[in-house]
């Protein structure tokens, strides 16, 4: 009965269920990927179809955050200018997905050519998104050392350590996995294999869940 409670618990939010379908989505692909399945594969490619769709509905959820943090004053003048930086590529990622939908479902039809450049502005704005988070994560993840080596840490230092050190680890995968969908010739953009990125792509989707229960512990 508690694990029923604790699984409702976990899906009951949109974020949670999204980490859930997430961790399923790669893990599928991963299997697929290595095993030669389709099916499992195809699998994969629903959960993920799923994820693009109701990711259609959050930009009001990026834009509330943007407004929130706004021009970063609190933070100074360079970590502002970063934070404002994440949130304007959070956004233009949700709008060019919004595109590549649209061109997916056969609502918008454009060139090749222009479809193209939409798909990479598409995982540009993605790719960045994840590494100016990893950028903030190391800073957060640096006060949290000093607040452990403090002579007056508090008893919860060393979970906020871990945390921020899981945050740091995940960021760094998703910006590893959102580069290596850009077209060659872009770091390394495309070369990555498939089991390969899928394998960093799953290894996020399990830190992702490993946060959410470790956060719970504040």
């Amino acid at each position: 009965m508690a694990a029923v409670h604790e699984l409702s618990d976990l899906l009951h939010a949109h974020a949670n269920r999204d980490k859930v379908v997430n961790l399923a989505c790669y893990a599928l692909k991963l299997w697929g990927s290595t095993a030669q399945r389709k099916e499992l594969l195809t699998a994969s490619a629903r959960l993920a179809a799923a994820r693009a769709s109701l990711r259609l509905l959050d930009d009001a959820v990026a834009l509330k955050a943007a407004l929130a943090y706004g021009l970063g004053k609190q933070d100074g003048p360079f970590w502002g200018s970063l934070g404002v930086a994440g949130s304007t590529f959070t956004l233009a990622y949700l709008q060019a997905e919004k595109l590549s939908w649209l061109i997916d479902t056969g609502l918008l039809t454009v060139s090749a050519d222009t479809e193209f450049k939409i798909r990479t502005v598409h995982k540009l704005s993605w790719s960045l998104s994840a590494f100016v988070g990893f950028v903030r994560s190391i800073r957060a993840l640096n006060a949290a050392s000093e607040a452990l080596k403090s002579p007056e840490r508090t008893k919860c230092a060393p979970a906020r350590f871990t945390q921020a050190s899981l945050t740091t680890t995940k960021f760094l995968l998703d910006t590893l996995h959102a580069v290596s969908w850009l077209p060659p010739g872009w770091l390394w953009g495309s070369k990555l294999t498939v089991p390969q990125a899928s394998g960093v792509a799953t290894a996020s989707a399990v830190l992702g869940l490993v946060i959410h229960y470790h956060g719970k512990r504040f």
